[in-house]
């Protein structure tokens, strides 16, 4: 009798599995989706392509040929990067975000005070903390707006923290080693160097380092460096041979390991003179997530490491390798970091970041012969620099891909191009000369004063009124509002610069040549070369100030958001905003800039995507960074809040189970 019943039960059990169709199978699978987003700030559209053509990004070609790619990518107004990685985030403008550029003036403040966009809440709630309300684990790795600091952001957080001490190239006499426990045995007498790193706002930190002879060849060479806080060597100290690199973490604050990277300079073996050792700055990271975690990463990661270090190679203090070194140490610890915690942790969305592209761009995209200091045999140099980040981002994608399950969808994504900054516009400059803004006798602005300012970034600026009632100690009155904003327009349409007819010619000419041989949209690139060489053979003076724009019901855009100024400039190509306010135009102070028109070519981001529903292979014609957060919360399941302006990008699915409205 229990036999027949136990059968009867087991055939019902098949009849009913039996009955589920293969969408309502396919539908359960779906449900393991997993998203994992790379952002490479700044990574251009065109020079992903022409190293892809050239055969240098390996895994990024391979990455595409397996899914899908845009041809005409596109960003948001304005093409900054803190505002682009909210819009990437969410799928929604400044105007909603908040994060109206890299730093504004917040109202109800002191006119001068600025906010920085990389710490600011985005206002809207971003896709990581909107998951995981819903139901879904989530994940941040460095990745912009995704601090917390002040509240919970993903189940797994890291972002970046303090700068404890600036680097230093620190000098080391050697004397006797006294008073050391338990050091580690030395063919030649130890001796002993020390050195103190001034913390902010904490006590210094005195380093005492120990050096040891290991070499057994009668001759005193003092080849092991040991770097210890207490003079005890254990565990917790750390140990190199020769010019290796070694980390020294320190005890600074609770939840958060600092830490600095080092590296001895000299080949001084007997110690008889002094010798010098370089060391990073003493960085921490913010970690945020499940009792442990912060420990575990500590213990499986160490420290959050320096980014990078321009000043110690401007100086000399260390090499381009040992430069290029530094930031590839950070890249791939939050690589291996982001990776960690997919395997262990198994979010459904995963979101990190790498900064290397877009700094080497700022610092080195020399490509204009307007550019101070061009040269072909320059240009080239810095360029091959600016290959090495794109190469860093491609061991990057690689390292991703071959760590994808059946189930993983890959978005290798970023906020914005670049394009090359041959001058420097003042726009407090202009504002001075019409009356608007004051200096003291040292040219510093006089905010008490001033009716308003200029806050810069990249190629865009915000310009302020001081005006009263809104403005703590605004000098404005409501009533003169619109005169003042009417004088701030006029004098930023008047400002004519010199157009440098021959290098601008000659710099179009070569644009022109790259677009012929070029296989991406390189008729519309031809075009636009061809009219703006016209423009330069006939016009004798330009409007560096391309686009001036005041809030209004047809364009509020980001212009409606209280954060942003009451008039926002956008730079024409070949211009960055800086703060001066002695001269309309100098030099660059950057030789790459980004924040001008996003419809410009150079200005485009990247998008590639490939999983298990996606096409191989297929390319779409154009998507904006907006259509990103509508299609993950579409591969998630996910009810997509209501402020999302974006779209779910079309025509990336195969037919098979796609999801809704595919």
């Amino acid at each position: 009798m229990k036999i027949s019943i136990f059968a009867g039960i087991f055939i019902l059990n098949l009849s009913f599995f039996s009955m589920i169709s293969p969408a309502e199978a396919g539908n359960n699978q779906e449900a393991d989706r997993k998203v994992i987003l790379i952002s490479f700030d700044g990574m251009k559209n065109d020079y992903t392509n022409k190293y892809m053509k050239e055969n240098k990004l390996p895994h990024i070609k391979e990455l595409r040929d397996n899914g899908v790619w845009a041809k005409k990518p596109s960003t948001i107004t304005p093409s900054l990067t803190a505002p682009s990685h909210a819009a990437i985030a969410t799928g929604a403008t400044p105007d909603q975000t908040g994060i109206v550029s890299n730093q504004w003036h917040e109202l109800n403040k002191t006119v001068g005070n600025e906010d920085d966009g990389f710490q600011a809440k985005i206002q809207v709630p971003p896709l990581w903390t909107e998951a995981r309300k819903q139901g879904k684990t989530t994940a941040t790795i460095a990745f912009p707006g995704a601090n917390p600091k002040d509240e919970k952001q993903g189940d797994y957080s890291i972002y970046y923290g303090k700068t404890w001490s600036p680097s230093n190239l620190e000098s080391l006499t050697f004397k006797d080693a006294v008073n050391w426990i338990q050091p580690p045995n030395s063919f030649s007498p130890l001796k002993e160097a020390e050195f103190s790193i001034k913390m902010e706002n904490k006590k210094n930190h005195l380093i005492h380092i120990l050096a040891i002879d290991s070499t057994d060849d009668q001759k005193q060479n003092y080849d092991t460096f040991l770097l210890s806080e207490d003079k005890k060597a254990d565990q917790e100290d750390s140990m190199i041979e020769g010019k290796q690199w070694g980390s020294l973490s320190l005890d600074i604050k609770a939840q958060q390991a600092a830490g600095f990277w080092f590296k001895m300079k000299a080949d001084n073996h007997d110690l008889n003179r002094p010798i010098q050792m370089y060391r990073t700055a003493v960085t921490s990271g913010l970690i945020s997530g499940p009792k442990g975690f912060s420990d575990e990463i500590k213990k499986q990661f160490g420290f959050f490491p320096a980014q990078d270090d321009d000043t110690a190679l401007e100086k000399g203090w260390i090499t381009r390798k040992e430069y290029e070194e530094i930031s590839t140490r950070f890249v791939m610890w939050v690589t291996n970091v982001s990776l960690y915690i997919k395997q262990k942790y198994k979010p459904d969305l995963l979101m990190f970041y790498a900064p290397q592209i877009d700094h080497e761009q700022h610092k080195y995209l020399l490509i204009d012969p307007r550019q101070p200091g061009f040269t072909p045999e320059k240009s080239k140099k810095y360029m091959d620099y600016i290959e090495w980040s794109y190469r860093l981002a491609d061991k990057v994608v690689g390292k991703t891909w071959d760590s994808l399950n059946e189930d993983d969808y890959l978005f290798v994504v970023s906020d914005h191009g670049m394009e090359p900054a041959h001058s420097t516009l003042s726009p407090n400059k202009i504002l001075k000369d019409a009356g608007l803004l004051k200096v003291d006798e040292n040219n510093k602005i006089n905010f008490t004063e001033s009716k308003a300012y200029a806050i810069p970034s990249g190629s865009t600026a915000h310009v302020y009124i001081n005006l009263k009632k809104r403005e703590k100690g605004g000098v404005v009155p409501q009533d003169e509002y619109e005169n003042v904003r009417n004088q701030i327009i006029q004098a930023f349409n008047e400002v004519e610069v010199s157009n440098n007819k021959g290098t601008a010619i000659q710099h179009q000419m070569k644009e022109m040549v790259s677009a012929f041989k070029g296989d991406n949209d390189s008729l519309h690139n031809v075009q636009v070369h061809v009219k703006d060489t016209w423009k330069h053979l006939f016009e004798g003076k330009v409007h560096p100030y391309e686009k001036v724009m005041k809030s209004s019901n047809d364009n509020q855009t980001f212009l409606g958001h209280p954060n942003s100024g009451d008039v926002v400039l956008i730079g024409a190509p070949g211009y960055v905003m800086g703060s001066g306010t002695s001269k309309n135009v100098t030099p660059p102070i950057e030789l790459g800039t980004h924040g001008g028109n996003p419809d410009r070519s150079m200005l485009r981001p990247v998008f590639i995507a490939a999983g298990p529903d996606f096409r191989k292979g297929k390319q779409i014609n154009s998507t904006s960074n907006l259509d990103i957060a509508p299609t993950i919360y579409d591969l998630l399941e996910l009810n997509p809040p209501s402020f999302i302006e974006g779209k779910k990008i079309k025509g990336i699915f195969i037919k098979r189970n796609p999801p809704a409205d595919s």
